[in-house]
């Protein structure tokens, strides 16, 4: 499979692909690029935060970008999740340079990849816990997740039936829940605006937005897709929602037999290589980037 993207990404993508410290890979990279990232090492976990010179107005809120880096063990990790590190590097490198960072900030983070374990071992839940513990406050986080194959950005939905069930079990009250879905619907109005359509929705996975989300952070996760792909599975949906077995299944997650049998068939086809060792970077596509690129510019400079 020949990929089009530019030789110098695809040359920089294998060797962090192929890296056995993907940490240090990132670190040198943003060093190279004038970029100095802080580490917050959680839990044997290690994190990348990189914020921007000029001042951040704490009457604002602080956006921060998160593409998780690790990856699952035999996998190349190409779309899961290389592209949208790639991505972010890119625009760490551009908002560098930029007199304005708009509020933002970027993270790349570890241990998104939870093969066994509960939730509470995911290096975003940890971090969140981390931030509440520095008492960092109007910030919401903006997650990138397979976002390197076709040219339409589709918006995460579980979160919003996460905080549906959340404050009917009373877990969450009313004031963080209506500042969650206000994020994730700011999230779509600024989608639309940017693609000229209503956004397509997703609504069979998390990423690092759920460890954000079960903390009192408002998340939003964003994806790319080709086109049809996107509309079908925002379709899906419909027949999910129809199917209780369906639900329980998604409840239970992608590592159930349920999961694997009612909701993997319903994934759009460029999801299908996820975790596999067909997830490589040669699959990945150069309209994505571009779109990336741009929807990034956009979702800098958007009012939240």
């Amino acid at each position: 499979m020949k990929s089009d993207l530019p030789a110098e990404l695809m040359k920089d993508m294998r060797e962090f692909s192929q890296s056995e410290d993907r940490f240090e890979y990132l670190r040198r990279w943003l060093m190279r690029c004038g970029i100095r990232g802080k580490k917050i090492e959680l839990l044997g976990r290690r994190h990348l935060l990189v914020r921007f010179e000029g001042a951040y107005d704490p009457r604002r809120v602080t956006k921060i970008f998160v593409a998780h880096y690790d990856k699952v063990p035999h996998s190349p990790g190409g779309n899961d999740n290389g592209a949208a590190v790639f991505q972010l590097l890119a625009h760490a490198g551009r908002l560098a340079h930029e007199r304005d960072h708009g509020q933002v900030q970027i993270l790349f983070t570890d241990g998104e990849e939870i093969l066994n374990g509960p939730i509470s071992s995911q290096g975003a839940f940890q971090l969140a816990r981390f931030f509440k513990s520095r008492g960092l406050e109007h910030t919401q986080f903006y997650v990138f997740d397979m976002c390197g194959i076709g040219d339409t950005i589709a918006i995460g939905g579980a979160g919003s039936l996460l905080l549906d069930q959340s404050l009917k079990q009373r877990l969450i009250g009313k004031d963080f829940y209506d500042e969650a879905y206000q994020a994730i619907n700011n999230g779509a109005s600024i989608l639309r605006a940017f693609q000229g359509r209503p956004a397509d929705w997703i609504y069979a996975l998390f990423s690092d937005d759920l460890g954000f989300l079960l903390n009192g952070y408002p998340a939003v996760y964003f994806s790319v897709l080709p086109a049809c792909e996107a509309a079908l599975a925002h379709s899906n949906w419909h027949e999910v929602v129809k199917n209780e077995r369906a639900m329980q299944a998604l409840e239970k997650g992608y590592l159930s037999e349920e999961f694997r049998k009612l909701i993997y068939p319903l994934l759009p086809a460029s999801w299908r290589t996820w975790h596999t060792p067909e997830d490589s970077v040669e699959a990945l596509e150069r309209r994505a980037f571009l779109v990336m690129e741009e929807f990034l510019h956009f979702l800098t400079y958007s009012l939240v």
